[in-house]
């Protein structure tokens, strides 16, 4: 019986930490030992435009596509992609895949979320309120610059405000 994963690769406007990040994901994925198959929703656009006119969803796919950035053999076939290159924050990220996760009812035997491990804490808060008793598992990078936590200690006191921001701007929409 083949299992069907989602992995949510959260990205990361540092190059760095989203490398890191895509490399820890990938690490897992060649080392599942079951039968599987893996939907790897890329969730990240472009947050910066003047700084970048790619989105961080397309980055990704290009480093796990060219084997030769990465150094990786040939990556599993059983691997499909979903881009979401709206999203320029956690919020978003989440909002977005409660979308694909919904849409799919019963379709994942699991869902993985990749994200570094400073921000871990801060994402599985905001997990928990936009896609409720969601039971995701969660594989961290351990890559981080000097101010990372710091930065995380003042993002965390903003969940619940940035949340109703994007649900306002959402409702606004429509």
């Amino acid at each position: 019986m083949i299992s069907h994963f989602l992995v949510l690769l959260l990205g990361c406007q540092n190059n760095y930490l989203l490398d890191g990040r895509i490399r820890t994901a990938i690490d897992f994925a060649l080392n599942i030992k079951e039968n599987h198959q893996i939907d790897w929703f890329l969730s990240g656009g472009i947050k910066n435009p003047q700084e970048s006119t790619q989105s961080e969803a397309h980055k990704m796919s290009e480093i796990i596509s060219n084997t030769d950035i990465i150094g990786y053999g040939n990556l599993n076939e059983n691997w499909n992609y979903i881009y979401d290159t709206v999203s320029t924050n956690t919020v978003e990220n989440f909002m977005m895949a409660k979308q694909v996760i919904d849409e799919n009812p019963g379709k994942y035997s699991k869902v993985y979320v990749v994200t570094s491990d400073f921000h871990h804490d801060r994402a599985s808060k905001i997990a928990d309120k936009v896609v409720k008793d969601n039971n995701f598992n969660w594989i961290l990078s351990n890559l981080e610059l000097h101010d990372s936590r710091y930065w995380e200690t003042v993002h965390v006191k903003n969940i619940d405000s940035d949340i109703n921001k994007i649900v306002s701007q959402i409702k606004n929409t429509k």
